[in-house]
C-alpha cells in the first residue's frame, strides 16, 4: 500500500524517492515502470520493518546497500527504451559505488563497483 505523487520536489540527483508509504516520482518519468517498481521496494521495505527501514537507511550503510540491491534488481526485471540490462546494471553499480551522496548512495568505502555489479546479477 502507498500512495504516488509525480511531481518535480525531488533531491536534484534523483527521478524518484520513496518515504515510508510516499512515493514521489517526476513528472517525466510517468510511465517508467522499472523506476516506481524500484520504489515500491522501499515501501516494501518500510512496511517490513514497521518503519525502521527510514532510521536503518540512514545510520547503516549496509543495509543501505541491501536495500538498495534489492530495489535495482527488481527494476532490472522491466526493460528500459534505451539500455540494456547489462548498461543498466554497470549504471546501477556506478551508483552505488560512488563517492557522497550527490553523486551516489556514499557507500564507496563498503563496495565497489564491480562487487556491485556482481550483487545486481
Amino acid at each position: 500500500m502507498y500512495l504516488l505523487f509525480y511531481t518535480d520536489n525531488l533531491p536534484e540527483n534523483s527521478n524518484g524517492c520513496a518515504n515510508a508509504f510516499i512515493i514521489r516520482i517526476r513528472p517525466s518519468c510517468k510511465g517508467d515502470e522499472g523506476l516506481l517498481a524500484h520504489e515500491r521496494v522501499h515501501v516494501s521495505q518500510w512496511w517490513r520493518t514497521l518503519g525502521l527501514h527510514s532510521l536503518l537507511y540512514l545510520v547503516s550503510k549496509r543495509y543501505r546497500l541491501r536495500a538498495e540491491v534489492e530495489a535495482y534488481r527488481k527494476q532490472l526485471e522491466y526493460p528500459h527504451p534505451r539500455y540494456s540490462q547489462d548498461q543498466l546494471r554497470e549504471l546501477y553499480a556506478g551508483w552505488l559505488s560512488a563517492a557522497g551522496w550527490v553523486e551516489g548512495y556514499d557507500l564507496q568505502d563498503i563496495c565497489t563497483k564491480e562487487q556491485a555489479f556482481a550483487l545486481l546479477a
